[in-house]
């Protein structure tokens, strides 16, 4: 069956696979396909959500406007 979503390859050890394995078993997950999906996403937002937290540290120390003034009321 076709389908217009990307395909990636991906060649994992024996130990990884088990580890996939389980883990779709735990989540009782239809395939090790889905596993590998959700686990992407959640470390894609794990990562935006360093990224954003690098960025706040940074500003930290600058001066804050109010959002009173920032919106001239």
């Amino acid at each position: 069956m076709s389908t217009n979503k990307k395909r990636i390859n991906l060649t994992v050890d024996h130990r990884l696979y088990a580890d996939l394995e389980r883990l779709r078993k735990f989540r009782k997950s239809s395939s090790l396909s889905a596993v590998v999906v959700d686990l992407t996403k959640e470390a894609l937002e794990l990562q935006e959500d360093i990224y954003f937290a690098e960025i706040a540290e940074k500003r930290r120390n600058e001066p804050t406007i109010s959002h009173g003034v920032l919106w001239k009321k």
